[in-house]
């Protein structure tokens, strides 16, 4: 049986399969490396000058707003249900987002990359979010491995009926 990694502070919990372990840095490392990289680009490698002439700062500005709100709305909802609520045991969480998504956490922090990237336009930017998401791809893999080590043919189920990272609208 595939045993995740769980933070000190969740080690108690016996309702938490556990996640990769470098996990949690990797995403630090990523969210500097994205950073950095839209920096160097915007003002030194100036690589996307022409892009952002095309599109308007207002433009991108109101295509920004909403993509951080749903994102911000999905990483709160997910991490709420997951982390203030402590069951007796494992179980598959299937209501509120969790009935759109697997992995609404992991959805709004891509969300996020992506509203960042509409707001610079930053073809750096672009590639290092490629690489994010192969980087998110192989967590939630990752994790989903482990939930079906431990929940099996329920989490398959679960699996077959919830897309992993891109939301259903409507059920």
């Amino acid at each position: 049986m595939k045993q995740g990694h769980k933070r000190h502070s969740h080690e108690h919990r016996k309702d938490l399969a556990g996640e990769y372990k470098w996990g949690d840095t990797g995403q630090m490392l990523f969210i500097f490396i994205f950073i950095i990289g839209v920096i160097l680009d915007l003002f030194v490698l100036k690589l996307s000058n022409d892009w952002q002439e095309l599109f308007p700062w207002y433009f991108r500005v109101l295509i920004f707003i909403p993509l951080i709100l749903i994102a911000v709305y999905f990483g709160q909802r997910s991490h709420r249900i997951i982390f203030e609520e402590e069951r007796k045991e494992m179980m598959i969480i299937n209501t509120d987002v969790y009935a759109r998504i697997r992995h609404p956490m992991y959805f709004g922090s891509l969300l996020t990359y992506l509203a960042f990237l509409v707001l610079s336009l930053s073809g750096l930017g672009l590639v290092i979010f490629i690489i994010v998401f192969i980087f998110y791809y192989y967590l939630c893999w990752y994790e989903e491995q482990i939930l079906i080590d431990k929940l099996g043919n329920e989490y398959k189920k679960y699996m077959e009926e919830v897309p992993m990272l891109f939301p259903k609208i409507f059920k």
